[in-house]
Parts: C-alpha cells; sequence; structure tokens
C-alpha cells in the first residue's frame, strides 16, 4: 500500500515513484519518506529523507538515504536507529551507514555512535544486531566495572551454533592484569536433551600476578565442564572443573560463566557412570577435587568407587541391599578430623597418609503399616566394614552392626472456619550396637548436627563410622492451614538416650603415631568440644514457621541444651513483599563449625525497592558478627523505561589474601591458616545497560545475590 500526494505508476515495469511525502505500508516495514520508488516486481526500493519502521523488534530508523532490494538487503545513508519514541529520554545508535540483511534477519552499522540520554557512552567501527526476535547471533551489551584492579570491561558476543547449541565469546580487559577471554558453550544433545556446559576463563599473562609472586609463567586459566549422557536405563555424568591455580577466581571472577565465586572452596573433578536394571542400579565413580585454597590440600581420591543397590517388596516388606566398594589415594593431605595431633591440633600436612579400600554394607528389611490411625514404620538391619589398607602399621577392625528403627506417629485434625488445624505427636525408638571402631581411619566422614538425627540411627555421614546409641525421640508438630498455605507450623522435639555413646569421631592416629598416644587421644571426644553437654539427651530442637500474611515469611530454627544453657546452633529467616519492593533479614548461628570448630555467627541483609515506576534501589550487607565484620556489601541503583535500563552498582568483598612468598614451615593447620592470611577489601564498581531492541542482555545484578546465606 502506497500513499502520497503525487505518485505515478509504471505498469510496464511494476514501479511506483512518488513526490512530496509518501508513505509504503508492507508486512515486515513502515516506511516515510520525502520522494522515491519502490519496484514490485524485482522489490527494489530508493528513498530520500524519511524514516523506516520494522515491526519485528519495534525499531525506528530515521536516514537521509535508502536503497536496496527488500528480500535481499537495505542499505541506510547517515542514519541512526532507537526503539524508544523519545530517543532524548533513551538510545539512540548513529551510524554512517546501516545495512539491513532481510533473508538472514541481521543488520550491520558502520562507523556508529551509540548515545544513552543524549550522551555518547560508545563509539564503534562496527556493530552487528538482530532484526527478528528469534535467537540469533550478534554482540551483547558491552560490561564496564571498575575495582582495585582498575577498569574490567568485558564485550561478548553470542553466536547461535544451532537450534540446540549456542556459544558466547567475550574478550575482556582488566587494567592492572592485562588482555584475556572469558567463553560459554552450551548445548542440548541425545533423545533426552542432555544438557552440556563448558566454562572458560583465560588470560595469557597476568601482570598482577606476576608482580605479586614473581612467576615467570603469570598464565592465568580455569575452566569447568559438565555433561550427561543417557542411554535408555544408563547413563555417564561427568563434571570436572580445573584451575591454573587456587586463587584465580579470587582474583579474576567470572562474568558470563558459572564457574563459581570468589569465595568457592574446591573445584570438583568426577565422572560416573551409573545403570539400573530389575531392582537394582550401579554407579561406578571417580571422585576428587582441587583445593582454591594454597594452604588446603585436595585431598582423598575415591576411584574407583562402586555402589551397588537392590531393593524388591516382598508381600508389604521391603527388602534393601547397598553395597559400595571405594578405593581412597592422596599424595598428601591436610589435618582434618582423624588425623591430628595431641591437644587437638590440625596437622597442615601429612606427606605419607593412610590409603587402601573400604568396602562397607548395609542390609535392611522394612514394612509401613497403618493401624487404627496409628502410622507405624519399622525397620531392621545390618551394617558392616571392611578395610585393606596399605599401612601395615594401621591394625584396623572389620566390624557388623546390627541395628533397628521404629517411628509411630498420628495425626489429629480440626476443622474450623476455613482453616484446617493439624497436631502431630511422633515416638521414635532406635537401637545401633557397639562395636570398637577407634583404629579405623576416617577418609570420608564427619559429625551429623544434632537436629539432623532426631529421627535416624546415623550419627555421622560418609561410611567410615558406625555410631552406637540406644535412643527415643519424642516430638511434636503442630500446623494451621488456611486456603491451601501452611500458615503457622511449630514442632518441639528431643532425643533421649538410654546408653552412654562409645563411638565418636575424635583424635584417630595417623601414619607415624604410636598406639599408646592413640589409645590416650580416642578417651577424648567431639561431644567434649560441644560445651560438656550431657551424655544422655541431646537438644532440645525447635522449628517454625509463620506467614501472618501472604506477602510475609518467618522461619526459625534452634537447639538449646538446659543443662548447661548453651544453643548449640540457630537460625531466623524473614521475608517481606510489598507493593514497591522487598525486604529479608536472615541469621545462622553454630557454635562450632569448620574444621577449626570456631563459632560462627552471621547475619544477612538486603532490600529491592522500586522507588517510582523508572527508579529501583537494592542492597546487601552479609556480616560476620563473631569477629564485629561485614563481610559483603552491596548497593545499587536501577533505571529503566520503555526502551532503556541501567545498573550501577557497588561491592565490596573482604576475601582471604595468602601470603605466600614466605615458604609455610608451620607445623600445624591453625598456625600456618593465623599467620599466612590477611584480609583484603576488593571493591568493584559495576556498570551494566541494556538497549532494549537493539541486542539480547544478561542481567548480572540477580548473581550477586546467588551466594546468599538466604539458600541455606
Amino acid at each position: 500500500l502506497l500513499r502520497s500526494q503525487s505518485a505515478e505508476l509504471d505498469r510496464d515495469n511494476g514501479k511506483i515513484r512518488f513526490k512530496n511525502k509518501g508513505q509504503i505500508f508492507l508486512r515486515d516495514f513502515y516506511f516515510n519518506a520525502d520522494d522515491g520508488f519502490l519496484n514490485k516486481d524485482d522489490k527494489s526500493i530508493s528513498l530520500s529523507g524519511g524514516k523506516a519502521f520494522s515491526s519485528e523488534r519495534n525499531l525506528i530508523f530515521n536516514f537521509s538515504e535508502l536503497y536496496g532490494e527488500l528480500d535481499k538487503e537495505i542499505y541506510l545513508k547517515n542514519a541512526s536507529m532507537t526503539s524508544c519514541a523519545n530517543p532524548d529520554q533513551g538510545w539512540v545508535l548513529e551510524a554512517k551507514e546501516i545495512i539491513i540483511n532481510t533473508e538472514k534477519n541481521r543488520g550491520l552499522a558502520k562507523n556508529i555512535k551509540i548515545k544513552a540520554v543524549d550522551k555518547t557512552i560508545f563509539a564503534l567501527p562496527l556493530l552487528p544486531f538482530a532484526t527478528s526476535d528469534e535467537r540469533m547471533s550478534g554482540y551483547l551489551e558491552p560490561s564496564i566495572s571498575y575495582s582495585s584492579d582498575g577498569i574490567d570491561v568485558m564485550i561478548p558476543y553470542y553466536k547461535v551454533i544451532s537450534k540446540n547449541s549456542d556459544l558466547t565469546f567475550a574478550p575482556r580487559y582488566i587494567a592492572k592484569r592485562g588482555p584475556g577471554i572469558e567463553m560459554n558453550y552450551r548445548s542440548l544433545h541425545g533423545k533426552n536433551n542432555d544438557f552440556r556446559n563448558l566454562d572458560v576463563i583465560y588470560f595469557t599473562k597476568d601482570d598482577e600476578f606476576q608482580d605479586e609472586f614473581i612467576k615467570e609463567d603469570s598464565s592465568r586459566w580455569i575452566y569447568k565442564y559438565e555433561d550427561k549422557f543417557s542411554f535408555d536405563s544408563s547413563s555417564i555424568d561427568i563434571n570436572w572443573s580445573k584451575s591454573s591455580d587456587g586463587l584465580v577466581l579470587r582474583d579474576i571472577p567470572g562474568d558470563i560463566t558459572s564457574i563459581g565465586y570468589q569465595r568457592i572452596q574446591n573445584l570438583n573433578q568426577s565422572f560416573s557412570f551409573s545403570t539400573q536394571f530389575r531392582n537394582s542400579s550401579l554407579t561406578i565413580e571417580h571422585q576428587g577435587y582441587q583445593s582454591l585454597n594454597p594452604i588446603l590440600s585436595n585431598g582423598y581420591v575415591k576411584s574407583p568407587s562402586i555402589d551397588y543397590r537392590f531393593f524388591k517388596n516382598i508381600n508389604g516388606f521391603v527388602v534393601s541391599e547397598n553395597i559400595n566398594i571405594t578405593s581412597f589415594g592422596a599424595d598428601k593431605i591436610h589435618g582434618y578430623y582423624g588425623y591430628q595431633t595431641l591437644g587437638n591440633k590440625y596437622l597442615r600436612l601429612i606427606e605419607n597418609p593412610v590409603e587402601g579400600r573400604r568396602i562397607f554394607s548395609e542390609l535392611s528389611i522394612s514394612r509401613y503399616t497403618h493401624i487404627n490411625g496409628f502410622n507405624i514404620s519399622s525397620n531392621v538391619g545390618l551394617k558392616s566394614i571392611n578395610y585393606d589398607l596399605s599401612s601395615t602399621q594401621m591394625k584396623s577392625k572389620n566390624v557388623n552392626v546390627p541395628n533397628a528403627l521404629l517411628n509411630i506417629n498420628t495425626i489429629f485434625v480440626k476443622n474450623n472456619a476455613g482453616s484446617k488445624y493439624l497436631l502431630e505427636p511422633r515416638l521414635t525408638l532406635g537401637y545401633s550396637a557397639y562395636k570398637n571402631q577407634e583404629n579405623n581411619p576416617i577418609f570420608d566422614s564427619d559429625i551429623i548436627s544434632p537436629n539432623n538425627e532426631l529421627f535416624n540411627n546415623d550419627r555421622f555421614s560418609g561410611m567410615d563410622r558406625i555410631g552406637d546409641q540406644s535412643f527415643y525421640t519424642l516430638s511434636m508438630e503442630y500446623r494451621k492451614v488456611a486456603m491451601g498455605h501452611k500458615k503457622v507450623s511449630l514442632s518441639v522435639s528431643k532425643k533421649y538416650y538410654l546408653k552412654d555413646r562409645k563411638v565418636w569421631i575424635s583424635n584417630s592416629m595417623h601414619h607415624d603415631m604410636n598406639m599408646s598416644d592413640v589409645m590416650s587421644m580416642n578417651s577424648m571426644s567431639s561431644m567434649d568440644s560441644m560445651g560438656s553437654m550431657r551424655d544422655d539427651e541431646g537438644p532440645l530442637v525447635v522449628m517454625g514457621s509463620w506467614m501472618p500474611t501472604m506477602k510475609t515469611m518467618i522461619m526459625s530454627y534452634g537447639g538449646y541444651f538446659k543443662e548447661n544453657k548453651k544453643i548449640p546452633l540457630g537460625g531466623i529467616t524473614v521475608n517481606h513483599k510489598f507493593n514497591s519492593g522487598s525486604i529479608g533479614f536472615a541469621k545462622r548461628y553454630r557454635r562450632m563449625a569448620g574444621d577449626f570448630n570456631d563459632q560462627m555467627d552471621y547475619s544477612e541483609l538486603f532490600t529491592d525497592i522500586h522507588l517510582n515506576s523508572n527508579f529501583k534501589f537494592i542492597a546487601k550487607l552479609k556480616r560476620d558478627n563473631e569477629n564485629n565484620k561485614n563481610i559483603e556489601s552491596l548497593i545499587g541503583i536501577e533505571y529503566e523505561n520503555c526502551c532503556l535500563a541501567l545498573r550501577i552498582t557497588g561491592t565490596d568483598r573482604n576475601l582471604s589474601r595468602y601470603i605466600l612468598n614466605e615458604e609455610i614451615l608451620y607445623p600445624h593447620l591453625g598456625d600456618a591458616w593465623d599467620n599466612m592470611i590477611d584480609i583484603e577489601s576488593k571493591g568493584r564498581i559495576n556498570f551494566e545497560f541494556e538497549l532494549k531492541g537493539l541486542n539480547s542482555s544478561f542481567d548480572k545484578v540477580n548473581r550477586l545475590f546467588n551466594n546468599s546465606i538466604f539458600n541455606y
């Protein structure tokens, strides 16, 4: 359709020429120009002094001259492009020439300046862009930030390889560290659309790292490869990461990659094969880690680890068997539970740790019944551990430990005024026999916190210790449900021990200890370090939640020892949403945490507030209350309208800095930690913008909240 005050039609050649303003209406384009022509036969067009509108991405073009073929390429001279009705309040791209390829739905702007709010923010020789809403290749908005390492600039390019795969490649420059690249590759493959992901950060030379540690090879790199291959009832899973050194993420955190954050402690290096067949499953695995803490070792490697599970229901009785055969190896390890010297001093380095194979077996028979309103589940079983160790000095003991568990609960329900009130009393009785395991190694076990062992026979994680206990647990839970939502819940539980427990994860031996040392150390228990708590009962564990309104949720948990008036652990989370945003507070406390049994007392506050229809304020503060120190803080402001989004965020993190120019000679891990670590405040200012309608964008602001304690 052509609308003009003056037009000439050449029917023989299919050409329509117009003067004194004209409008051309096509399916995907609208043109408004002073004069020009359109050929309906060969789709050629030539216009002067006008505007064009692309309906697929709502792009508006101004030009002094336009010519080309509508089904191939269109050229715009002295042109501008925007998606804003008022470019002075949004963005505009000015170019000497813009080429639009209608076959590929791609555009290319030459000799450009990009303006935001009428201010030039970028000048580039070339900029490709998409003219369609389809998933297409093209440059993403650049990333700019500033930190103690100077300015950090990255220009990502997104490449569509196929409908199931893509690649993001980003040249990056950090002022004090030099040039590098980031890359992310993703794909879906196989009949089940298995996900494959590869992340890479690579800097050929890190100037700051070279000056700090005086290294000839100062290249820095890290990669993470995740993949899965599914074959009917079998699968192969790969999760493998590796880095040039343990400090690379602290110095060069990823921007478009998902390798990890600056506080990540280790990299996973694992792969496994799993298969399922009738009533059974089998997994063969290699599991290892690379430590990102240069004071700590990589620990044990489990390879191979073979795990077989059998499950069958026979007339209501469920028979299950789990057999795990794992070999443990390590050149050296750092001290942890099971490898420490007298006086609770952890060794910083053990050159010849115990290695060998462990066979763990668990046979159980369980049954679930419902009698007169009572739910009854029972279980009897036998756990076994067998070691074949490389060290002849360690005389391990094979053990077979019978166990039993009985759980009885019922529910009382009352309906009143559209709400449902539930009261659930619960009684659990458990028994696990005592077998002496003091001479057995500890490869992968640790203590389970009191609130997680209330209703089961497990006192330790892993498979190196089978904790003895005879106990009963009393529990009462109250819930109020209204309109399908749990408005109030409160549970109170306490575990009582009928016998003293004798098996502990305590100061076991390592390769150079004699047996007299071992016996004396095993008289110490990890319970002593919990504050001389009573051995005949666990803490009173209370958990609750309250939803006073549909926009507010409060959750909490805690434990309490009456005898010594100690709180071993606790936490509270408060989230509130209102019309203009949200606010939240979280606190986590544990009297003993980590390898050094230090007190952990963290709190976090965040807010996300829409100041008006265009501006939003975000902030987060994470604090170590025990040491009276801010761990991490973030503050930012965001402006967004119909065609432009600008985000400025500032972050400040107190990171561990390892002083490694000096040789670490400390025999104990705690001394090395105290003397070889400094705290480095690493501030960063991020500038992120999105020009709506130009290219796709990625939002980094939300990623800054991913390592929140709200997630735990």
